[in-house]
C-alpha cells in the first residue's frame, strides 16, 4: 500500500470517470434541447408556408414575411410576424385587422407560444 504509483494511477482513473460522466450527462441535456430546437424549427417552417398561402389569396404574392420569436426565462415564446407589402399601406384598417387575424389565426397552437402580427 506504501507504492505511490497505485495512488496516482488511481486518481487519474477518478478524475478521468469524473470528466468522462459530466460530458455524458451536457450530451444528453443538448440532445433534449436539440429535439426541442429542431421541432420548432419545423412548426415556423409550416406557419410561414400557410402565412405565404393567405397572403397569396389576398392578392399580395411575393409579400416580405420575417417570423421572429424571443424565448422567455420561463420557456415561453413570444412570436413577432411581420409582413411587407406596397398594397398594405393602401389596404383599409378593418381589412388589416381581418388578415392579421387571419394570420395568427393559423399560428401552431402550442402551450406558451404566442403570436402577434405586424404589417410594413
Amino acid at each position: 500500500m506504501k507504492n505511490p504509483f497505485f495512488w496516482i494511477l488511481t486518481a487519474v482513473l477518478i478524475m478521468i470517470t469524473g470528466c468522462s460522466m459530466g460530458s455524458v450527462a451536457m450530451g444528453r441535456a443538448d440532445s433534449v434541447a436539440e429535439k426541442e430546437s429542431r421541432y420548432y424549427a419545423r412548426m415556423e417552417e409550416i406557419y410561414l408556408d400557410q402565412v405565404r398561402d393567405i397572403l397569396d389569396d389576398a392578392g399580395m404574392p411575393r409579400a416580405g414575411v420575417m417570423l421572429t420569436h424571443i424565448r422567455e426565462a420561463d420557456g415561453t415564446r413570444r412570436y413577432t410576424l411581420r409582413v411587407h407589402h406596397p398594397k398594405l399601406e393602401r389596404m383599409e384598417k378593418a381589412k388589416q385587422e381581418t388578415l392579421a387575424l387571419a394570420l395568427t389565426g393559423c399560428a401552431f397552437s402550442q402551450e406558451g407560444c404566442f403570436f402577434e402580427s405586424c404589417f410594413y
